[in-house]
């Protein structure tokens, strides 16, 4: 697109004209990132200053000019391709780290930040910043929660989404957001993780740091095959064990590395395992003993505990060096970023391989196996027309069999415009359109980081919708009928939240099952209708726990109502009914998942407002867990987008007005 000379001159006069850039060299520095993507933008703005950020976007939208917010672009799924031209905001020279505090356990930065400058700046004061992706040395803090990046340590710590305490964010029309966990309503921070940059810029962040652990171990374990250690982690989740970090590789990636990084790793092995402990000296002695006997049952060859720290940072090298590893091969490296299942990595394993093989293709493949995590990284030449197009065909193969086994085709590098298509196939279309109104209501002309994420004309190539349970479908009908008799109703569960007197109510007490309590993956779902107390006489039948407290208050309003926000993070995937009937489904038995908006957030907190949530699936553990605190309801602000979201999911008004009402 041709930017109009005034936008020019305006935002020259806003930053300064050193700062707005439309060379040739410019532009094409700034027209891919790791991806196969080459677009040129028409414009690079480099932002002298968080504050330029809401007053460049309003000039922006003023003119309808498209823009993308890119720092490091370290992204493999061309999230960071300017694919409409437009306007670059780098984002890159906001790199300050403002505060550290160490006894409330935040620090505060700008996106621009290198994650690795962040873990230098506290490792001397015994913090650490828990999401570590492998390219932390040149990665940004804001690119990691634009793709809800996370890397090794997501198994124990959990995921960049629920290390962002608060964020300052800007909305494409210039309206600036101060989002906190603090607040009632949806949880918009994790709204915002793995968004893309479709909904807006990320301005500043506080961020969790933890206390760094006193003690730790890491082993290195080697295996006759790559299906025997994966089917070692499979085996852990079954256990109910949960290390530090997991990382699985095969032998293309370990004698990769070990040409490149000498990390110690034995190159006659014919798959490794990087296993890491924390907590105790007791804990990781008897955690050792527990991973050592379910390795060697899986035939391992040699179980070698890291002597030194200076042993264990090679180890940790060699991880971190794969993909610059088998870029030395080829001119081109294409990263795959499936997640499955824990218990189904051995079946997509198999799958991936038989791919590979048909397709007559060279390729490494590395887990971030705790989390069901995979990354096939091909090696190829994209000058090689044919070679590129059976490359691009093998990774959409699979992850086409991700999905078949119950995952997602992305679990950290984000969608871009190179898994588009794909995302048809693990979607159907109701839940695609709830993705594409919540673009729509964040960003109505469709100028941030557009034709992105959501796959073009999903409404004749999305997988076929399941029919939902009886039960639901006996709600969605009755959603249907107060719809077009234009009846509002309040959502409520057992109603011991909003303990509403109101005649119109609509109670998910009909769905009152436990579908799964699955001990191999170490999750259960259950309907929204069961109460707290059903939910945990069951687990207790199978000696497993799960951190909700017990009482008379239902599932989908422990969920909804916004009264237990830390039980958030427990929650994999949801099904829900929306306003006009229609079910929407997202996730899983899945520890990471990227692959569109994160509905779960979405629907978390927002008190019935935005559609009732009927089943969930959630984490249970093999040892008790402290039970998430409860805390009075709260009514939601009614804030810009939530205004919205609620126009588009539901312009008729069936559900409660903002603020109040929940789905308690």
């Amino acid at each position: 697109m041709k930017i109009p000379a005034p936008a020019i001159r305006a935002l020259q006069q806003l930053v300064g004209k050193e700062n707005v850039l439309t060379d040739d060299v410019s532009l094409s520095l700034y027209a891919y990132d790791c991806s196969l993507s080459r677009t040129r933008p028409d414009a690079l703005i480099n932002l002298p200053n968080e504050q330029a950020i809401a007053p460049i976007l309003r000039i922006l939208h003023q003119y309808a000019i498209a823009f993308v917010a890119r720092a490091a672009a370290t992204n493999h799924a061309g999230s960071c391709a300017a694919l409409n031209g437009g306007v670059i905001v780098n984002t890159a020279g906001l790199n300050r780290i403002l505060q550290i505090n160490t006894q409330e356990g935040y620090a505060l930065v700008e996106p621009g930040v290198i994650t690795g400058d962040l873990q230098d700046q506290l490792a001397p004061l015994g913090f650490f910043y828990a999401p570590d992706p492998a390219s932390e040395r040149v990665c940004t803090l804001g690119g990691n929660l634009a793709q809800n990046a996370s890397g090794a340590r997501c198994m124990k710590y959990g995921g960049t989404i629920d290390h962002v305490l608060e964020a300052d964010f800007v909305l494409p029309d210039g309206t600036e957001m101060h989002l906190s966990r603090q607040d009632p309503g949806p949880d918009w921070i994790g709204l915002l993780a793995g968004s893309e940059g479709t909904l807006g810029i990320i301005k500043r962040m506080k961020v969790k740091i933890l206390p760094a652990a006193k003690h730790i171990k890491t082993f290195l374990v080697t295996f006759p095959s790559l299906a025997d250690s994966v089917q070692t982690v499979s085996d852990l989740a079954a256990q109910g064990i949960i290390p530090r970090c997991v990382e699985a590789m095969d032998q293309v990636t370990t004698r990769a590395v070990e040409e490149f990084a000498h990390a110690g790793y034995p190159a006659d092995a014919q798959a490794l395992l990087i296993l890491e402990l924390d907590g105790t000296p007791a804990q990781i002695e008897k955690e050792e003993k527990q991973l050592e006997s379910i390795c060697l049952q899986n035939h391992a060859q040699q179980f070698i505990p890291a002597k030194t720290e200076e042993e264990r940072q090679k180890l940790w090298f060699g991880r971190r060096a794969a993909y610059a590893a088998m870029a030395r091969l080829a001119p081109n490296v294409m990263v795959g970023d499936g997640t499955v299942p824990r218990s189904e990595l051995p079946r997509a394993l198999q799958k991936v391989r038989q791919i590979l093989d048909d397709n007559h293709i060279y390729a490494s493949l590395l887990f971030h196996a705790g989390d069901g995590n995979f990354h096939p990284q091909i090696v190829f030449d994209e000058r090689n027309k044919p070679d590129a197009v059976r490359v691009t065909r093998a990774l959409k193969e699979i992850l086409q069999a991700c999905v078949d086994c119950g995952g997602t085709v992305s679990g950290e590098h984000g969608v871009g415009v190179e898994k588009r298509a794909v995302m048809a196939y693990q979607y159907d279309a109701p839940t695609l359109d709830l993705f594409a109104k919540i673009k729509r209501a964040a960003d109505p002309q469709n100028i941030a980081n557009p034709l992105k994420l959501i796959p073009l004309d999903y409404a004749n190539k999305a997988r076929p919708a399941l029919p939902p349970a009886p039960a639901v479908q006996a709600l969605a009908e009755m959603l249907r009928i107060r719809r077009e008799a234009h009846d509002p109703i309040a959502l409520i569960g057992g109603n011991t939240r909003l303990r509403t007197h109101a005649p119109n109510t609509l109670s998910t007490r009909s769905l009152n099952r436990i579908l799964e309590i699955d001990k191999t993956n170490y999750t259960a779902t259950a309907e929204a209708g069961v109460t707290l107390d059903e939910l945990a006489q069951a687990l207790a039948k199978e000696n497993v726990f799960c951190a909700l407290p017990a009482g008379k208050g239902t599932l989908g309003g422990a969920f909804a109502s916004g009264c237990m926000p830390d039980f958030y993070p427990h929650v994999l995937g949801l099904q829900a009914l929306l306003p006009d009937g229609s079910c929407v489904r997202y996730g899983g038995k899945l520890m990471k998942n990227a692959a569109g908006y994160h509905l779960t957030r979405l629907f978390a907190g927002s008190q019935g407002t935005l559609g009732l949530v009927t089943q969930l699936t959630f984490k249970i553990f093999a040892q008790p867990v402290r039970p998430v605190r409860a805390c009075s309801f709260r009514p939601g602000k009614a804030t810009p987008l939530w205004r919205a979201l609620k126009t588009q999911l539901d312009p008729e008004g069936l559900f409660p007005s903002l603020p109040g009402g929940t789905n308690a």
